[in-house]
């Protein structure tokens, strides 16, 4: 019994080492792990082999010293080589997060030009040369207003005012209360009502850019807080992180539904960076359809 008690005591060390050093060695070739990884369960393994030996008599002290020493300058530089990935797997992830982000960030931009040019044209821009030229020169209508309209019925002098709009008949009932198009014709008479004084809806031509992004002051906050700088509209064309390498493709048709028939856009492109390091496959995003008229994009269908 005494012997049993003095065994375990004399291979406890080395056993609980050994079991350590296996199990991450087995892990690790099961788990795909760095070879950092596995040559450090390695190492761990070797170390509770060694000092079984030892304890077991079967290597002097000075060759397991020498076998320590060894070892511990090796554990050293696999540690040194570890840091350094670990630094390398940090950066890329840290890239990877800004490339996508940035990616996501000017696809949207594309999808706001595209809506807004095929508003103006009736078709999506097939190039980036006419794309850009829209997005750094082209004006967009946009309403500009004010004033509300008042929440009570017209009186019937108004209704014969605007019997000329063709919004009424004369003697026709007034049944509802009024409505825009009614405040609109009401505030430009020459008996304005108190409450429509100062009443607006008009059609305003305004920048493109500058209304959408240049100076649009929340745009440019969203775009300063995550880091993405000041909007390029040229730099829209090219995938983020791939030094203006590798451009967006474009790719635009026409696809009949019943009996209309309606211009479709697709743009796409692969990431230059993958989600986890050394993945072979790359990651292409994209938003739109050529079959259909859907302008969502990769990043909001996951």
């Amino acid at each position: 019994m005494l012997n049993i008690a003095l065994l375990i005591k004399k291979y406890s060390v080395p056993f609980i080492f050994g079991l350590i050093g296996f199990i991450l060695l087995l892990s690790g070739m099961m788990n795909n792990q760095s070879m950092e990884f596995i040559f450090a369960s390695i190492v761990i393994l070797g170390s509770a082999i060694v000092s079984a030996l030892n304890v077991s008599g079967k290597i002097s002290s000075k060759v397991t010293k020498i076998i320590g020493f060894v070892s511990l300058a090796i554990a050293i530089v696999v540690l040194g080589f570890t840091f350094t990935t670990v630094q390398d797997t940090v950066k890329h992830n840290n890239d990877y997060k800004a490339c996508k982000g940035l990616s996501i960030r000017n696809l949207r931009d594309l999808q706001t030009a595209q809506k807004a040019y095929l508003v103006k044209n009736e078709v999506y821009a097939a190039d980036w040369k006419s794309l850009e030229k829209f997005i750094k020169e082209d004006s967009i209508a946009m309403l500009d207003a004010e004033g509300s309209v008042p929440s009570r019925k017209i009186t019937e002098k108004e209704r014969d005012y605007l019997v000329q709009f063709d919004l009424y008949k004369k003697g026709q009932a007034i049944d509802n209360k009024m409505t825009e198009l009614e405040a609109y014709y009401l505030s430009r008479s020459t008996e304005c009502p108190v409450e429509l004084v100062g009443f607006r809806r008009d059609t305003v031509n305004v920048s493109f850019i500058e209304t959408t992004f240049s100076k649009n002051r929340s745009y440019m906050k969203e775009r300063m807080d995550n880091g993405y700088g000041d909007f390029i509209a040229t730099d829209l064309k090219y995938i983020p992180f791939t030094d203006k390498k590798a451009m967006w493709k474009i790719d635009t048709a026409f696809v009949v539904i019943g009996s209309d028939t309606l211009p479709t856009v697709r743009i796409a492109g692969d990431l230059p960076l993958t989600e986890i390091k050394g993945a072979p496959k790359k990651e292409n995003m994209f938003f739109g359809k050529l079959d259909n008229s859907d302008l969502s994009g990769s990043w909001e269908v996951q």
